[in-house]
This record gives C-alpha cells, structure tokens and sequence, in this order.
C-alpha cells in the first residue's frame, strides 16, 4: 500500500512539474529551437533538471517548484528587458557578424564568429552555394544560422533571364531600433544623420524619436516605419 501510495505520488508530482516547466517556457517566447538564445538553451536544461527533480523528491518537492518559479520570472523579467532595452537585447543575443561582404571572406570576422572557413564553406553548401563566386555577403545571426546573400544576377528569376541590368546587390543596415540610432551602421553605410533625417521626413516621420525602425542599403533604397 505505501509503494502504491508513493507511486501515486510520483504521477502527480510528475503531472504537475510538467505544466509548471510548461508554463515557465511559455514564458521565455515562441521561437523556435533553432533561435534559441545562449540564455534560453542553458534555462531550458536547467529548468527541465529541477522538473525531473521535482517530481522525484517527493519529501521536499516544495524546493524544486519554489525554484521553477524564480526561474519562470526570471525569464520573464529578462525577456521583457530584452525587448525594451537595446542593450540588454545586445547583451542576451549577442550581434550579427558580416562574415563575407562583396565576394571577400573576412578571416577577422570570422575569428571574432569562433567559425572556421572550413565550417563557413559548409554552411555555403547546405545553403546551395557550392560555387562562392555566386555570393556577395553573409551574415552569423544571433541565432547562430548564417544567412547568404547571392550575387543579383544569380539570384533566383534573376533579371538578366528578361535582359534587364539587374542593380547591384547590397546589405541592408540596421540604422534605427526601437527609436535609438545604431551609429555604427550608420557610419559602416557612409551614412550620416542630417542624411538619415532627411528620409525620415520623407517618409512623413518628423523626429528621429518617433521611428520605431529604419533601414537602408548601399543603393540608397530605404525603409522606415513609426512606433505604434
């Protein structure tokens, strides 16, 4: 009887550590695994280790539920930082790497990446890009996936199938977030701020305060949007 009892008691406590580990991944977002965070990988192992310990400890389960807790709003508080806070953001995700940029691998970029070229021509293939004379940037994201820009007459349907001179590809930058200036990319563009303002008023946006995000290419194409 008290064997059935404890068993008993396993399933339940099992039960109810899986919607509290539920529910505190719930609250870390919705991506995917591949997007996932160093921050959200390590608190997912970790939660999932106090879930285990919780529906087994059966004599002071109460520790492990108190701790699934504070990390269910620890997780929480750090992704809602992360989406008011650039610097937080930053801090959480890391930045994207240009590992490539018009048909020139950087060997310092991609130290600074901890990537190899080995492991950056791999990447390349699995993209479908076995020849690199087709590419004319890459990207390390903060998710860790590297994104491929072709060159654009090697771009799918590309313009020169209907004898159109294609322009010539370019990297977008990221020149405003949540309403705060990235200077870097602003300058890395050859971009200054009477020149960004200046767009944004074209585009009906009087302060830079008010874009809520802005962004251009080497080709002067630009795109920008208000907050709210």
């Amino acid at each position: 009887m008290e064997i059935t009892m404890e068993i008993l008691q396993v399933v339940l406590f099992s039960f109810v550590s899986l919607v509290v580990m539920f529910i505190t991944t719930r609250l870390g977002g919705k991506r995917q695994i591949s997007q996932m965070s160093i921050f959200d990988y390590a608190n997912s192992i970790t939660v999932g280790s106090i879930a285990a310990e919780m529906a087994t400890n059966l004599e002071s389960w109460y520790r492990p539920f108190t701790a699934l807790i504070v990390y269910g709003l620890v997780t929480w508080l750090v992704h809602y930082g992360a989406c008011k806070s650039i610097w937080l953001r930053v801090l959480i995700d890391g930045h994207s790497i240009v590992l490539m940029k018009h048909g020139s691998i950087r060997k310092e970029q991609l130290g600074k990446a901890g990537i190899d070229l080995n492991e950056f021509l791999a990447q390349a293939r699995v993209s479908g890009y076995h020849d690199l004379n087709e590419l004319d940037s890459a990207i390390l994201e903060t998710n860790g996936q590297i994104s491929f820009l072709p060159r654009s007459e090697y771009k799918p349907a590309a313009a020169t199938d209907v004898g159109v001179s294609p322009a010539p590809a370019s990297l977008w930058y990221d020149l405003i977030l949540d309403g705060k200036i990235m200077e870097g990319n602003l300058t890395e563009c050859g971009r200054d701020k009477a020149w960004l303002q200046q767009k944004l008023h074209a585009e009906g946006i009087g302060q830079i305060g008010e874009a809520f995000y802005a962004a251009c290419d080497e080709n002067g194409n630009f795109y920008a949007c208000k907050i709210g």
